[in-house]
């Protein structure tokens, strides 16, 4: 069964949340007031955040409390304190709506999921509102049913019509549609040896940094886990295994490997991470020399990160990983920022980790002319799946008869082909 990946889990929905109300503050500083009514751009925003995240009913309230502080600060309304309990009330009421999915429902393959919440949760929100308002203010109940009543249902709707026409465009911004088909790696059955040199290649997003990160046990938000996959390396199951575990056991260099130094010199980059670690300073200086060495920066502990070259860089976050003592080290396209002559060192030092030390490598990688001599497995990836799997002169031919992202074979492989067939 494929692992789900909860996208209200994390701490994604507070970022979305954040983004969406500053725009919503914004819109409704700008908006025109037209006879006394203006779109509610704060809940129009903290709605389709909810939509886009699917937060727990408790997230939600947090999302509606924030929103009723912010509208209290900015409402020019004769009650704003209102705002501290209509807001609160609405965005729980949201998240319950988006939870239970009651009204996911399509016309001409248009969801109206968003349409109907926002209208729901305005008219929720502004009926608590005005009411409370009636009651402190103790205005005639006439006012309250013929004016502010009706002005609460317009103010609803237009919110319900702006809200269906951002929400799209919102989604594909935020890497959501609001449903459950996130991106999904389906059958990948692959068993990674101990001490193996393996390369997984594939067109750009046919899911190979998915995969990368997913083995780290850092998934991304998009990501809704495996179907039909069985996945190990060195006898761990990644898909069953928590991500605290895969965290300890696999290191990973991402393809933007500059995110990653988070220091100013070389020496308090390497002691970082085993501070992080609770390593003893004796424990930290040893170990760092050690690492420093292996990676050929000995001697450079001083020097400023920024006076690096893209190579030495590159050596420094595999030092960094080197010195978690991780079995596996994954590394998402390692040469791509470098020039020719520091790509063939980063995989010269690849290699001798990998035979001298041991070291599981798994490398993403699209350039395959510097790696070929050094692996004897490897795999093909497109549209989220995997296509191939085995002994690199098979998958190699597998790419070049059924034409999948056979451009990236090397060229002395596709002339000893051709010749075969007579070609050339």
């Amino acid at each position: 069964m494929a692992k789900k990946y909860h996208q209200g889990s994390d701490l994604r929905w507070i970022t979305i949340t954040t983004l969406l109300l500053a725009i919503g503050v914004i819109l409704r500083l700008i908006s025109p007031n037209i006879g006394g009514i203006s779109l509610n751009w704060n809940i129009v925003m903290y709605v389709t955040a909810i939509l886009l995240c699917r937060p727990t009913l408790k997230q939600g309230l947090g999302i509606g409390i924030v929103s009723g502080i912010i509208a209290t600060m900015t409402s020019k309304a004769a009650l704003p304190y209102a705002n501290l309990l209509s807001d609160p009330a609405a965005a729980w009421s949201c998240a319950l709506l988006v939870k239970t999915r009651i009204f996911n429902i399509k016309i001409s393959r248009i969801c109206i999921e968003p349409m109907i919440v926002i209208f729901i949760t305005t008219f929720i929100s502004g009926g608590i509102f005005v009411s409370l308002t009636k009651i402190v203010l103790a205005l005639p109940m006439s006012l309250y049913l013929y004016a502010m009543l009706p002005a609460v249902l317009l103010v609803a709707a237009l919110g319900a019509l702006a809200g269906q026409l951002f929400y799209f465009p919102a989604a594909r911004i935020f890497n959501s549609d609001g449903s459950e088909k996130n991106f999904l790696l389906k059958n990948i059955n692959l068993n990674i040896s101990k001490g193996e040199f393996f390369v997984i290649t594939g067109v750009n997003g046919s899911g190979k940094s998915t995969l990368l990160l997913s083995l780290a046990g850092a998934r991304p938000s998009y990501f809704a886990g495996f179907k039909d996959s069985q996945l190990f390396i060195d006898d761990i199951d990644i898909i069953k295994s928590d991500s605290a575990v895969l965290n300890k056991k696999i290191g990973v260099v991402m393809a933007d490997y500059e995110a990653q130094l988070v220091t100013e010199t070389i020496n308090d980059e390497i002691a970082f991470s085993l501070e992080n670690a609770g390593l003893s300073p004796a424990e930290i200086i040893k170990k760092r020399a050690e690492v420093l060495q292996k990676v050929g920066l000995k001697n450079l502990g001083n020097r400023q990160i920024t006076s690096l070259s893209g190579g030495q860089k590159q050596r420094l976050v595999l030092a960094a990983i080197l010195a978690m003592d991780t079995e596996v080290l994954v590394l998402d396209e390692p040469v791509a920022a470098v020039d020719p002559e520091g790509a063939r060192e980063i995989y010269d030092l690849l290699y001798k980790l990998n035979k001298h030390d041991n070291k599981t490598i798994i490398v993403v990688e699209h350039d395959l002319k510097y790696v070929m001599d050094m692996i004897s497995h490897m795999a093909v990836l497109e549209n989220g799946q995997l296509m191939f799997t085995g002994e690199k002169q098979d998958c190699l031919k597998y790419m070049y008869t059924n034409k999948v992202y056979a451009e990236v074979i090397p060229l002395r492989w596709k002339i000893r082909w051709e010749m075969e067939q007579g070609l050339c």
